[in-house]
């Protein structure tokens, strides 16, 4: 014990002396000889002397020590490397240990994206934000919901730090309109197609399916060469109106009280436009395009001549352009003005539609009429909300044509030739 102990360098010794060196240990079986020289070096008081003396045997004792040797040869080898085994092991090596101490811990492997579950975002001003017009969300929603890994985002956020201003305000926004539009307008278009919901379907009459494929490939024409070069042409002029689409967003008050104004400005300038399209020249060269489709159907709401396009865009934008609104109210305002316009021209008049719980919003029936009667005597010129044609008397001949339907229990339908006139355009 006492030679494992010293080869291991763990055995101390009193005072200021201590083990330096120790030169070799050899354990030598079958031989019977073994042999320790070890050497050491005190600190500052000289050297002391721990192999001990040798002294002169002879060869009967040297015998008799080898015998001893080779019959306990098996138990002083184990014995010897089990217990410098276990001193060598106990206590690490200092430079080791010192190693150990000072290297980085080993970095961890990145951990996967972990998907956080839909959140409701809460409308919270920040403590940085004083009081007033603006406020942040927290998280900042997408559409009130907000999806976020560790590595990616799918909110305002996230599409602010991924995009410039001018990608949002052009290419984001064309797409975004693209999306609702094609996705709010296709349902109406299945129904008539296959026949179904008939029962609350405003016409009895339905588009050929040839005659539905004609109306949306036209529609990514117009869309891809005209939606998309007025969004870009007309950014700059939005830019100088003070268009902005960097965080905090808005307070919810003031996206609410300027999309308000947007639809009051909007049903003005358009129902003046509008019925200045059903005057006999540009009807016949404008305007007669949107009306090639008596029976609409959702998708048929932008269906129109390019000039017609520009004319009427006009107002949809007026308001945006006046105020400098932030990017996500503009998107909100487009979003809600493509969903309406999709809803009037869906052909449809179901329970649950806007008209049913809105007062003076227009709809699906009250435009539907404006379709299906000569362009002269149509009326129903407005966009959203019917203020302006009661005001000046142009729904007079739908609120007739609707008190007769109440009455008698019928639906007012057109004659097949006038329809024919009105979709000729005269």
């Amino acid at each position: 014990m006492v030679e494992a102990a010293a080869c291991s360098g763990m055995l101390p010794l009193r005072g200021e002396q201590s083990v330096r060196k120790i030169n070799k240990v050899h354990v030598k079986g079958g031989r019977g000889a073994s042999a320790i020289d070890a050497q050491t070096n005190s600190s500052s008081r000289g050297q002391v002397d721990v192999q001990p003396r040798k002294t002169k045997q002879s060869k009967s004792t040297r015998g008799e020590e080898r015998r001893g040797e080779e019959r306990s040869e098996g138990e002083e080898d184990t014995t010897h490397r089990t217990e410098s085994f276990i001193l060598s092991s106990s206590v690490p090596d200092s430079t080791t240990h010192i190693h150990s101490l000072l290297s980085p811990p080993p970095s961890p492997l990145p951990s996967p994206p972990r998907l956080v579950p839909l959140r409701r975002a809460q409308w919270r001003r920040p403590p940085s934000t004083p009081p007033g017009r603006y406020a942040t969300p927290q998280p900042i929603p997408f559409f009130y919901f907000s999806i976020c890994s560790s590595h990616h985002r799918l909110d305002y956020r996230g599409l602010t730090g991924s995009f410039t201003e001018f990608q949002l305000a052009t290419v984001v926004t064309f797409l975004l309109h693209e999306t609702v539009f094609f996705l709010s307008g296709l349902p109406s278009l299945l129904f008539e197609r296959f026949g179904l919901f008939a029962k609350y379907k405003i016409q009895k009459k339905s588009n050929t399916p040839s005659y539905q494929n004609r109306c949306v490939l036209r529609l990514i024409l117009y869309h891809v060469c005209v939606n998309l070069p007025v969004m870009v042409l007309s950014y700059p002029a939005f830019k100088f109106m003070g268009l902005r689409s960097s965080l905090p967003l808005p307070h919810w008050t003031v996206i609410v009280s300027q999309v308000l104004f947007y639809f009051v400005l909007e049903d003005f300038i358009f129902y003046w436009g509008h019925r200045a399209l059903h005057t006999k020249w540009l009807y016949k060269h404008v305007h007669s395009v949107h009306h090639e489709y008596a029976t609409p159907f959702g998708l048929t709401s932008e269906y129109a001549h390019p000039a017609e396009i520009l004319f009427l865009g006009f107002a949809t934008i007026v308001g945006p352009a006046l105020t400098g609104p932030h990017l996500f109210t503009l998107w909100l305002w487009m979003v809600l003005r493509v969903l309406e316009t999709v809803e009037a021209h869906s052909g449809y008049h179901f329970p649950w539609s806007p008209s049913n719980f809105l007062p003076l919003y227009g709809g699906s029936d009250f435009h539907d009429y404006h379709h299906r009667v000569l362009y002269t005597k149509s009326g129903n010129y407005a966009s959203t909300f019917v203020y302006m044609d009661w005001l000046f008397g142009t729904d007079k001949d739908y609120r007739n044509a609707k008190a007769i339907e109440e009455k008698d229990g019928k639906h007012f339908m057109l004659a097949a030739d006038d329809d024919d006139f009105a979709r000729a355009g005269g």
